[in-house]
Order: C-alpha cells, then structure tokens, then sequence
C-alpha cells in the first residue's frame, strides 16, 4: 500500500485469503474467476490509488477529470474523444508517456514521451481515430494536491454498449480500482444499457460512485436524479449519486468564486475522492473480501448443486431430465443458426434497402427545394449563400438518415435476441456509428456559370432589334407614300430593341438557372454516391460485430449448460463413487465456508464509511 514498507497484517491476510481463493478457483477449472482474485492482488500490492472512472460515450468523463484538477489533461470534443485509456498521476513537471502495441506480439511494448499539450492529438478519437496509432494506453503527469498522496484517476474510452471492445477493456481491469465513477449525464435517465453495465461494475469493484454530469446544461436534472434513484433501487443497486457541473466548476476555478464552486458540486466528489485516497488499504482490504465471498459463492453453489445429485439420488433423474430439456433447447438454438444469420442477413438488407431509399428521399426533397429557390431567383446573385445552404441542409439529413439505421440496426439485434429467447442482459446491442456528416464538405460543386454575365451578348440583341424595327418602319412608310416623321421610326426602332434587350435577359436568366440545377443535380448525385457508400460499408461492419457476438453467446450458453448436463449425468452413472466424491464435496465445501468466513471478516472489520453509504 503506499507509503507502506511492510504489508500490515490485514494486508497479509488479505493477500493469502486472495491466493487461497485462486488456487481453489483453478482447481475447478474455473481460470476467469482465478484471473479476476489475482487482479485484485495489485490493490494490496501496487503503491497507486486507482479510481476508474467510466461510462457510455459523451458523459463527460474527460471533462469531469479535467475540471478536478482544474486543468486540460484529457480531451474533450463535441465527437467521440477518448479512444485509449489515459492515465493521470502526480508528478512535479508534467508531461506524458505514451505506450506502443508491438507489431510482434511476442515483444515487448514500447514506450514515448511527449508533452501534456501533444496528448489530444494521441488520446482523443480526432487526433488517433480507431487508434490508428496502435495505442496500449498512456500516462499523463502533473502537479495537482488531489494526486499528491498516490491518487490516480483512469479516463476510459466510452463503452459503448456490451458487446464492444472498449467495454471488455475497461472491464477487465475494474478489480484493479480501489473506487470507480460511473458517469451518465442529467440528459435522460439511466437507460438499460447503463444499468447492466453498472451491475457488472459493482461486481468486480465494491466502491462506486455515480456521478450525474452536466447539470448546468438540463435544468431538469433533479427529476432526472429521482428516476435514476428509482431504477437502481428496482434493480437492488444503493450507491452514492452526486450530481455535477464541469463547466461550472471551471468557471469558479478561473474567477476564484467559492460559491460558484460550492453549486457545481465538486467540492462533495473530492472529499470522496480524498476518503477513498485517506482509507486506500482500508478500500483494498475491503474489496478482496469481495472478490473472495463472490468467488466463493460461485464455486459454493456448484458444488452444493452436486452434493444434492449425490445425498439424494431421487432427485438425479429428475435434475437429468431438467437438464436435457435445457441441452436441447440450446441444441435447438444452435440448429437454428442458419436461420438466424439468414433472419439477420435479411434484416440487413431491409435495413440496406430502407436506409439507402431514406437518403434518397431526403436529397430529393433537398434538391426539390434547391431548384424552386433557384427558380426563385439569379443564381449568379445569390449562389453562395445558396451553396452554404445545401451543404448543410444534405449534412443534417445525413444525421438524420443515419440515425434511422442505428434505430433499425438496435431494432433487428433485439428481434434477434427474441428469436434465440436470450434474457435481456444476454442481448447484445449494436455498436456505435457516425454519420460522414463531413462529405458534403468535401464534394466540389461547378459555379463557373455565375461569372459568365453575358452583357455584351444582351447588348448586341437589344440593338439588332432596334435596327430591324427602324428599318422595317422606314420602308414601309415609302412604300405606302406616307410622309410620317423619322422620329417616329426612331420611336418604333427603340421600343423594338428595348424589347429584344429585356427577351435576352431573360433567355439569359433561364440558362443560368439550366446550368445551376444541373450543377446541384451533380452535386446531389456525388452525395448520395459517397454517403451510400459509407453507409453500406458501416452496415457490413455492424452486420459482422452482431453475427460474431451473437455466435459466441450461443457457444458460452451451450458450454455452460453440457458441462452442468455431464456433471449431473456423471453423478448417476457413478455410483461406486459417490461416497468418495461425497466426502471430498464435504471438505470442498466446508473450506469454502472457512473461505467465505474470512471473507466476511475482512470486510466487516475494512469496510471504510464511503462503501458502506455506496452499498
């Protein structure tokens, strides 16, 4: 622990009651459980105080870090910012380590300093996007008092729904946090997502804090706050919420306004921020006896399901047949799996299908309205205005466009889910896409037609009628022996021209608005070309993550329920062996029960005040 040469005792009994509950975990093939406990080793031995904090896209994880220390540590962009890990730690110079995944994987990564200012074009998803870089993770260091006693604050990439990658990372490493924040902001309340993740998260770290960010911006927060109270209650979850303005809080730091600090609400997240950094062994000791009685209670309840097929064999035959009943409905599910690729194949075409005739019918309205302002008036005159226009207009129905497909994408996975009868934690969600809202940015379109005036064209057509009408007048008068005035032919000669002038301005008005709209025309069509093709190579992405999540649920569901099937199957078939196999089950689960009785005693004795209000 820091600031500890020697491990106390507490420490000590920690740490053999973690390796004790390891060992038992391997001898019954259970590795995932096993890594977890001796992830939870480094909270008793690593000198660092981690807090994770956590949360779907855009809840303002990075601005929460930057407003504690009151400094621009972490990116923040109004897109996905994060995409690796960043790490925050103390130091009396700042500056930043960044961390290299070989190409070999068979080596060992490599490692860059840079300083604090290069880290946005490192850590955020503007600067690096899908971590093109091949980033591990990195470290930011500065001197800030709330990191000095050993505090280190872990700004994760948004997770993005279960199945994603950024999800299986964070998790991985949560029985390493000593406290974790789980961020949502006051925008709407905790959706279902939000709630499965956080259940998984209290498993895996006992301490947690919610966070419910960016209060100044939704003045309906506090009814937000009460409907959340509501869903973590039916949901047997009792944590801690401290509602929070970043923004608020950087303002009071700039103009040393204590009041204005007090209504952000920061002062409240860094007192217990400082109880967790106060009571970090205390925290440490706490959560291995966490770790400990949940592992314990797992490996109890298997081998108590074996005792009862062994001490009562009336019951075998009917676990057994309960069982096959269960095997064959997964058999069932897994037989159907070309039905289900083909029910999400065809979805994808429904979607591809619907999506691409969206986007059409979007732009066709856009150019629909295009050309009746075009018509409306001189494109020469207003055409950049006009073009502005467009742009944005074809980038918001790109938003728009897309936002039906995720609709329809998240709509199809839970369809799917339904069809292989998955509890709704089991369902998996699509990941997260975004609309190419810069094409329209990209795609030139011909103007050329606004510089060509052809004044001079108007000008020669005005004075070829006015001649011709002087002319016509001049022999008619002779011809018909009448003594009209020449003045009078002059008249005639410049009502005609004036009259050829105003036909040519129009003629060349009209061809301007021709040469307009076949130039948005084009415009359109280069638009509809490259956002479809975006979008179809978004779905083929999305497509390919569900069929792979999808396949490997069915495999973990499978695998689960053929070993419980050959265990209970095995306990009928071996009868000479039962006793034997009773009596080790007894000793098995009596040192479970041991194990579990120090599990109980290391977290009522550490358990600190912050985990008990959390819990």
């Amino acid at each position: 622990m820091s600031g500890q040469q020697e491990p106390s005792s507490a420490v000590r009994a920690a740490l053999d009651t973690l390796d004790l509950a390891a060992r038992g975990s391997r001898a019954y093939g259970r590795e995932d459980l096993a890594r977890r406990l001796t992830e939870a080793r480094h909270l008793l031995t690593e000198p660092d105080i981690t807090v994770y904090v956590v949360g779907e896209f855009k809840q303002g994880k990075s601005s929460l870090i930057n407003a504690l220390l009151t400094a621009k540590v972490c990116p923040v962009d109004d897109d996905i910012a994060t995409a690796v890990p960043t790490v925050v730690r103390y130091a009396g110079e700042s500056g930043a380590l960044v961390t290299y995944e070989p190409a070999d994987p068979a080596a060992e990564p490599w490692t860059e300093r840079i300083t604090l200012e290069q880290l946005t074009s490192y850590a955020s998803e503007a600067g690096n996007p899908h971590n093109i870089r091949k980033l591990r993770s990195l470290t930011a260091s500065i001197k800030r008092q709330l990191l000095a006693g050993g505090l280190v604050l872990v700004d994760t990439p948004g997770v993005g729904g279960l199945g994603s990658l950024h999800n299986a990372v964070t998790v991985s490493s949560l029985p390493r946090a000593h406290a974790v924040l789980f961020l949502s902001d006051a925008s709407q309340e905790l959706t279902a997502a939000e709630l499965r993740f956080l259940a998984t998260v209290r498993e895996l770290c006992p301490t947690v804090l919610f966070v419910l960010t960016k209060t100044d911006l939704y003045p309906q927060w506090r009814r937000i706050l009460e409907l959340n109270t509501r869903h973590l209650a039916e949901r047997g979850i009792h944590i801690e919420q401290l509602p929070v303005s970043s923004e608020l809080r950087l303002t009071a730091a700039r103009s040393a306004d204590q009041d204005l600090n007090v209504e952000s609400g920061f002062p409240r997240l860094v007192e217990r921020l400082q109880t967790v950094v106060a009571d970090a062994e205390r925290y440490a000791v706490y959560s291995a006896g966490a770790h400990v009685a949940s592992a314990a209670g797992q490996l109890g309840a298997a081998l108590r399901t074996r005792r009862t097929t062994l001490t009562h064999p009336e019951r075998s035959a009917g676990l057994v047949t309960e069982l096959d009943r269960v095997n064959s409905r997964v058999d069932a599910l897994r037989s159907r799996s070309a039905r289900w690729q083909q029910l999400l194949a065809d979805g994808f075409a429904d979607i591809s299908s619907d999506t691409d005739y969206d986007l059409r019918t979007r732009s066709r309205a856009v150019l629909h309205e295009g050309e009746q302002a075009i018509d409306e008036g001189d494109p020469a005159k207003n055409w950049p205005e006009f073009e502005k226009w467009l742009r944005q207009r074809l980038a918001n129905e790109t938003l728009e466009n897309y936002a039906k497909f995720v609709r329809d994408a998240r709509e199809l996975a839970g369809r799917i889910a339904e069809h292989f009868e998955l509890a709704e934690a089991q369902a998996v969600l699509p990941p997260e896409v975004r609309a190419p809202v810069g094409v329209t940015d990209r795609i030139a379109i011909d103007s050329s037609f606004t510089t060509a005036r052809a004044r001079g064209a108007t000008g020669m057509a005005a004075f070829q009628k006015a001649y011709s009408g002087f002319l016509m007048f001049s022999m008619l008068t002779k011809i018909a022996t009448l003594a009209i005035p020449t003045p009078f032919g002059l008249a005639a000669g410049l009502l005609l021209g004036r009259t050829g002038f105003l036909d040519e301005r129009r003629r060349q008005l009209e061809k301007r608005r021709t040469l307009a709209k076949n130039a948005v025309r084009r415009f359109v069509d280069e638009f509809n070309l490259q956002v479809g093709k975006d979008s179809r190579d978004a779905m083929r992405q999305v497509q390919r993550e569900l069929r792979d999540a999808y396949a490997a649920r069915v495999d973990e569901l499978q695998r689960s329920t053929a070993e419980a099937l050959a265990a209970a199957s095995q306990a009928v078939r071996d009868d000479k062996a039962e006793a034997d196999e009773l009596q080790r089950l007894e000793k098995d689960l009596a040192a479970l029960d041991l194990l579990s009785k120090r599990a109980e005693e290391l977290t009522s004795r550490s358990a600190p005040a912050l985990t008990a209000v959390s819990r």
